[in-house]
């Protein structure tokens, strides 16, 4: 019976994650911090990406940035997840969604609505950095 149970938990978190994004595919092992600092850093160089589009105007390379911010995010969800860090989890859910207003309104053309929920994304990573969670 434990078996049936733990072969079912573990069916589910694979369904769950294979749901984060499409192509995703899960690991046999967990990321570790390096693999979360260079997410991060990641994360920084595709801010200045989107940044450099706002200038330009440039939806397509607005949306392009913002979508891989969202991924990165979803990754980062999963990752403080395992690690119980309840608020770290919520604000990584509350950036993916910033992320995915800055793709959306870049892709149509609303600028000044897709950098204004493009800073509400850069307070909420500001808020997550200062907690800093990876000294826990």
């Amino acid at each position: 019976m434990k078996f049936a149970v733990a072969v079912l938990a573990c069916s589910m978190t694979l369904t769950a994650a294979a749901r984060l994004k499409p192509d995703a595919t899960v690991s046999a092992q967990a990321p570790d911090a390096d693999a979360h600092k260079a997410w991060m850093n990641d994360a920084t160089d595709l801010q200045e990406d989107i940044r450099d589009a706002m200038r330009a105007q440039d939806g397509a390379k607005i949306a392009d940035a913002a979508t891989k911010i969202e991924a990165l995010m979803a990754k980062t969800e999963a990752y403080w997840s395992a690690k119980k860090a309840a608020d770290v989890v919520t604000l990584a859910q509350t950036a993916r969604s910033h992320a995915k207003d800055v793709a959306t309104l870049g892709k149509a053309g609303k600028f000044d609505q897709s950098n204004e929920a493009f800073g509400k994304l850069n307070t909420t990573c500001n808020t997550c950095h200062d907690l800093h969670p990876e000294k826990r």
